[in-house]
């Protein structure tokens, strides 16, 4: 059993970031963000099933290991258990309070699970662990979006931005929360430096679209709503 428990105190350590970063969602323009439905479909149940209950022999065998609490609770998460990841991540900080994953992947479950509040508190402090990410600032920002919070969104999707200049998901989300602020000038300059990176997303002429209505310009928001269904 002590073998079993370094095996996974090893593999941990090389594939835990890896593994985090394979399982993240897609993240639309939109805001929606889902597991796609391909890569859910190719998911080895059984083989995540397996790591799963070697992760609970080995804290059986060594139950003060934070390590294993949070690759069992990333491997619920891929699953879709978020409420049992959740519990594994809660334990791990909890032995832990100074790792950025775990507060990452919890904060994942949070978000799947629609506790927005609770996701963006643990973006916030995977932040503050370091280093800064392009997709914790991210997320965080969607989280705002998600708390009608337009201010701490744009904030967190500019320092989002500035980690991955140009980056069309990012701008589209910017453009977005610009746009719900009332910035309609800087919704649209942010909108059209996205379409122009990638022209035959029909979301980006959508989001355009709904800037356009609310500048009164019916038209071109027409004009962008064809190129989105030109662009499917």
């Amino acid at each position: 059993m002590k073998a079993l428990a370094f095996a996974a105190a090893v593999s941990l350590t090389i594939s835990f970031a890896a593994l985090a970063q394979d399982s993240k969602p897609t993240v639309k323009p939109n805001g929606a963000s889902k597991q796609p439905a391909e890569a859910a479909a190719n998911i080895d149940v059984a083989a995540i099933q397996k790591k799963i209950d070697d992760y609970t022999a080995a804290i059986r065998t060594d139950p003060n290991n934070d390590k294993f609490y949070g690759a069992r609770g990333q491997n619920y998460w891929r699953l879709g258990n978020y409420g049992s990841a959740i519990e594994d991540l809660n334990r791990a900080i909890a032995l832990n309070p100074n790792r950025q994953a775990y507060f990452e992947v919890r904060g994942d479950a949070y978000g799947k699970s629609k506790r927005h509040r609770e996701a963006y508190l643990d973006y916030s402090k995977a932040l503050l662990c370091g280093p800064p990410t392009h997709y914790l600032y991210l997320q965080k920002a969607y989280a705002s979006v998600n708390l009608n919070d337009y201010r701490s969104a744009e904030s967190a999707a500019k320092s989002a931005l500035n980690l991955k200049p140009n980056d069309v998901e990012t701008l589209a989300l910017l453009g977005g929360v610009e746009r719900g602020l009332g910035n309609l000038p800087e919704s649209l300059k942010i909108l059209n430096l996205a379409i122009s990176i990638r022209p035959t997303d029909a979301s980006l002429f959508e989001l355009r679209a709904a800037t356009y209505m609310k500048m009164g310009q019916k038209e071109l928001a027409q004009k962008d709503l064809v190129s989105a269904r030109n662009s499917k």
